[in-house]
């Protein structure tokens, strides 16, 4: 019985040091990824940083991020989805898409001067966005439920961040920890909902008058409403709560492209267009 209770004991102390030792892992990985963010610089993957980091962990680490940013005087501004492609969840190592907060100091309107100095790697993508009308903290149902829930669309565009300095071993976690690159954003001219059939919408982008990308809104998981409900009940899912007034944009339509410097018009057809520069 002594040995059988000293080797409970024993085995006790080991989860208490490696549980100490991930929780170590992810304090280190928060400010590293902080550190990155502030000073705008490559931080160090958080997959080389925390022993075995699952999805779980990684969702763990971005609400510690997200905590983190809202310390100094941010605010969530709505949610964003990632990796709505199968192809790029192949990529990545994932088997579904990702997601993260979007925060109202990256929020930006049309004609922005975006500043690459601001960013690792600035990369462009062009999105539809929604607006939230009334809170949101339980999951949805269904799409048609879903449906009375949000107010507003509009053309958007995502300039999201890829912070990491070893680019060859980054995994879909990675992405994760440091809520799927989110950095700043452009929120086009907003209608209501009913007024679009957002599923037909497609999207050209040029830069100094030549095209760069195309996309259509199936890109997205398929269908926008799906990948709007997937956003929607992953957030929740969670723990976050939607608020009206907040925004969700559902992934690329079309390529991630670098940002490169010059001037930029989106044309969304009934959704209307959208410039911005890259200095």
């Amino acid at each position: 019985m002594k040995r059988f209770s000293g080797a409970i004991v024993f085995l006790l102390g080991l989860l208490l040091i490696f549980g100490a030792a991930s929780w170590a892992g992810n304090d280190e990985a928060v400010k590293a990824l902080m550190d990155a963010r502030t000073a705008v610089k490559p931080a160090p993957l958080p997959s080389a940083m925390v022993p075995d980091l699952s999805t779980e962990k990684a969702y763990a680490i971005q609400k510690s991020l997200a905590k983190a940013i809202l310390a100094k005087g941010d605010r969530v501004s709505g949610f964003k989805a990632g990796l709505t492609s199968e192809a790029g969840q192949k990529k990545f190592g994932m088997d579904k898409p990702l997601l993260g907060p979007l925060f109202k100091s990256g929020e930006l309107a049309p004609a922005a001067a975006v500043d690459p100095k601001q960013f690792n790697r600035l990369f462009i993508e062009t999105e539809i966005g929604y607006v939230v009308g009334r809170k949101i903290s339980e999951p949805v149902k269904d799409v048609d439920a879903l449906k009375t829930m949000i107010s507003e669309v509009f053309p958007a565009v995502e300039l999201p961040d890829i912070r990491f300095a070893d680019m060859k071993n980054l995994k879909g976690t990675d992405l994760v920890c440091d809520a799927v690159g989110c950095a700043q954003y452009i929120v086009g001219k907003k209608v209501p909902v009913s007024a679009v059939d957002v599923s037909q919408v497609t999207v050209t982008l040029n830069l100094d008058g030549k095209e760069v990308n195309q996309g259509k809104a199936a890109d997205a998981m398929g269908d926008q409403w799906k990948a709007l409900l997937w956003l929607v009940n992953g957030a929740v899912s969670e723990g976050w709560t939607l608020e009206p007034g907040h925004i969700l944009i559902t992934g690329a339509m079309g390529n991630m492209i670098p940002g490169k410097p010059g001037s930029y018009e989106g044309n969304w057809g009934p959704l209307g267009k959208l410039s911005w520069s890259v200095k």
